[in-house]
């Protein structure tokens, strides 16, 4: 939902954007100072007070910068000179007070070179990223997110339905139903197949014990994450083909009946969410034509999917290929 509102308010204000590239240019420092240091910034215990002065460099850096940027928002060169110098000078005494604060619970130590390299990163990111923003984001005029807005249609996915023994297939749902299939076999091969995801099945069934066993969990972590988002934009497009029009509120229930597939099918279980997305789908299509009465078609169909996902929870928790947990004393 706030992601929904934030569309709503200020996707036609594209001024939020220099925000974002305040925070990118935060991590582009970060990134170039700890390859500057080519030490271990990721220790358990200490990684926040080793971390400590590129992070306080990179956004010392940044908020010269947009101090600079809210005094003068032109793109000169003397106030590019200003915002870049400014920030790696300030950045780097920041980042220098910052490593002497986190000393006492620091395991190692970063040069004032490597911060000086970070707060120069930052900077030089956070003006590369405000002059993108005023020659071209600022420039360009943004559709108003209050209405729907047509989806790029493309020729062979969107184009005429295919008549198949008299039933009539539309293309974006062969698109649908084929990106499922691709995905459903690299997902299952990576997990099951490269060291990575072997790691991240052992992430999931204990943390700890990964850790322990040299597993970078922190890692794991942003994988499954950036898999998920992957995975979420390749079903938002093959939506987008189905419904022709899109509008900021149409991901709410998608996500509802996202969750429903994946507990229908057994949490954490490829296959399982596989078979609930179907299952969930033939219901829906089943409930809009079979059904009579004032309980049929397709204002019903939502209901009918969360009856079938309130069923399961009852009496088979676990999902349809779920394995049963037994907990033992």
């Amino acid at each position: 939902m706030f992601l929904q509102e934030f569309i709503r308010l200020f996707y036609e204000r594209p001024g939020w954007t220099v925000v974002v590239f305040a925070g990118l240019a935060i991590a582009v420092g970060y990134v170039v100072g700890a390859r500057q240091a080519k030490v271990n910034l990721d220790h358990p215990v200490s990684k926040w007070n080793d971390r400590a002065p590129l992070i306080g460099g990179a956004v010392g850096a940044v908020a010269v910068w947009g101090v600079v940027r809210l005094i003068s928002p032109d793109v000169t060169a003397l106030y590019v000179v200003a915002a870049v110098v400014g920030g790696a000078l300030v950045g780097t005494a920041v980042g220098v007070l910052a490593g002497r604060a986190a000393k006492k619970g620091a395991r190692v130590e970063i040069s004032v070179r490597t911060v000086a390299a970070t707060a120069v990163a930052s900077a030089l990111a956070a003006e590369i990223g405000w002059i993108i923003f005023k020659e071209l984001i600022n420039k360009v005029e943004w559709p108003s997110a209050k209405q729907r807005i047509p989806f790029p249609q493309l020729d062979v996915v969107t184009g005429t339905a295919l008549q198949v023994g008299g039933v009539t297939i539309q293309r974006s749902a062969i698109f649908t139903v084929a990106a499922l299939v691709a995905c459903a076999v690299l997902l299952w091969f990576f997990i099951n197949r490269t060291r990575l995801g072997r790691g991240m099945q052992a992430v999931s069934q204990d943390p700890d014990t990964a850790r322990l066993m040299g597993i970078n969990v922190d890692r794991i972590i942003v994988v499954a994450f950036a898999l998920g988002a992957v995975l979420a934009a390749i079903a938002g497009v093959s939506q987008g083909l189905q419904n022709n029009n899109i509008d900021f509120r149409m991901g709410f229930l998608a996500g509802l009946k996202a969750f429903t597939a994946a507990v229908l099918g057994g949490i954490g279980n490829v296959y399982g969410a596989v078979v609930g997305g179907l299952v969930l789908g033939v219901v829906e299509a089943m409930a809009t034509q079979y059904i009579p009465g004032q309980f049929g078609g397709s204002t019903w169909k939502d209901v009918w999917a969360f009856v079938i996902l309130i069923l399961v929870l009852v009496f088979r928790p676990q999902g349809l290929l779920g394995a049963r947990v037994v907990d033992r004393a």
